[in-house]
């Protein structure tokens, strides 16, 4: 199992980690889990192995 991370477009906190086999069965998992059939454009997921969460970007939101 790989573990996943997401966003969602315009907005500065991460989200995660999701467990999953792949990054298909990952964004499957978080549609079901915010209760929609399509993610929202601009929604970015990625595995947590090439980039860690940033929870906390205050900085570059601004």
């Amino acid at each position: 199992m790989r573990t996943f991370g997401y966003k969602f477009s315009g907005y500065f906190m991460e989200y995660g980690p999701v467990e999953a086999r792949s990054l298909d069965e990952a964004k499957a998992n978080i549609r079901r889990k915010l209760g929609v059939t399509r993610l929202p454009l601009g929604f970015q997921v990625w595995d947590l192995a090439e980039r860690p969460l940033a929870r906390w970007r205050v900085a570059a939101a601004s």
